[in-house]
């Protein structure tokens, strides 16, 4: 399957809001799920994963355990069109993706910036402005990406009830209180 930037500049593939129905709806099941409950504090963590790309889904409890505070969703990708032409992917070196990114937001229009973190081996690039961050590791003197995050805006109070129903895990169903 190809994975597009949508053209807001937001999501991939149509999805620019947390929803795991519409990421079955789209993507259908995926092969497997992992699950991870930390105590303090009190966060889900959710690991879709599918042939070629996972989805992280996390859900954060500040305040109390009842209500959630806030939810994210992220799409690990091994390949990202920008657009119909213009695709990144991982094993590139960083130098071509941060070349074909700054064309991109040439071609439409924005303004390029971006934060760069590196250490002795790896690093990344974080577009703000896309939600996307490029993973690098350091082989020698080039730079090889090794991972493509795209993140949906997080948000708040989200309603969570039907998480166990849309995963079909009766575990979350438990959790959730919701039969």
């Amino acid at each position: 399957m190809k994975y597009t930037l949508n053209e807001n500049m937001v999501g991939i593939n149509g999805i620019e809001k947390i929803s795991l129905k519409e990421i079955i709806e789209k993507f259908l099941y995926p092969k497997n799920i992992k699950i991870k409950i930390e105590k303090d504090p009190y966060n889900i963590n959710i690991e879709l994963k599918y042939e070629d790309f996972t989805v992280y889904y996390n859900i954060y409890y500040y305040v109390d355990k009842e209500i959630p505070e806030f939810h994210t969703l992220s799409f690990s990708l091994e390949k990202l069109y920008l657009n119909d032409q213009i695709y990144i992917k991982v094993g590139e070196e960083a130098k071509k993706v941060i070349s074909k990114i700054k064309k991109y937001f040439k071609e439409n229009y924005k303004s390029l910036n971006y934060k760069y973190e590196a250490n002795e081996y790896s690093g990344s690039y974080y577009f703000k402005n896309l939600d996307l961050t490029i993973f690098f590791e350091k082989c020698g003197r080039k730079k090889i990406v090794d991972g493509i995050d795209i993140s949906l805006p997080y948000e708040d109070n989200p309603n969570i009830l039907d998480v166990g129903k849309i995963l079909k895990l009766d575990t979350l169903k438990n959790i959730f209180n919701n039969d």
